[in-house]
């Protein structure tokens, strides 16, 4: 008798919870996508292609100029020319640019990696209101995202009926995607 009870009180727990996850509207969405449909992803892209390519310059002369002083520490050293004290100093000297050469990269490199969170913030805290706009307005319980989170998507499956990428897109002011091409990425 105690199990029947217990089948039965689950069985109308199963269904109610079936029932209250049926009333549940879910949306997905990949913020990726709506940033490369939008206007603004073109700027941003320009403005770190360019930044970029002032370190790289800076980087390039930088790089010139320990060859050159090498070239000239080698030839000294051919020749023999040097003296001992002259010699280590130019050693020191040659380490010290080298030092500066591989800090500078790495200080690029944190460089553009900041210069493109910073372009970029704004941009996807415009996304994420357009998302909880769309989201408010057409009674979406949850959004999901299909961007992949350390390696893996967040969402596994849905139905496209569900997808509002577009819709965002849209509200931001992008050219939508055509059907086809709006599945998740």
């Amino acid at each position: 008798m105690r199990k029947v009870f217990t089948l039965m009180a689950f069985a109308i727990i199963l269904m109610c919870g079936q029932q209250a996850f049926a009333q549940l509207k879910i949306g997905y969405t990949n913020a990726d996508v709506v940033l490369s449909q939008l206007p603004e992803a073109k700027t941003i892209e320009a403005e770190l292609k360019a930044y970029n390519a002032q370190l790289s310059k800076e980087l390039e002369t930088k790089q010139a100029e320990f060859e050159r002083k090498y070239k000239e520490y080698a030839a000294a050293v051919q020749a023999g020319t040097m003296t001992p004290v002259i010699r280590e100093a130019k050693e020191k000297e040659l380490q010290t640019l080298q030092q500066n050469l591989q800090e500078f990269q790495q200080k690029a490199q944190a460089d553009s990696q900041k210069k493109q969170q910073d372009l970029l913030a704004p941009v996807f805290d415009k996304i994420q209101k357009a998302i909880d706009d769309i989201a408010k307005a057409e009674n979406f319980d949850f959004v999901f995202s299909t961007d992949v989170a350390g390696g893996a998507p967040i969402l596994l499956f849905a139905k496209e009926e569900h997808n509002i990428t577009n819709k965002v897109i849209v509200k931001l002011g992008g050219t939508p995607l055509p059907a086809t091409t709006e599945k998740k990425n």
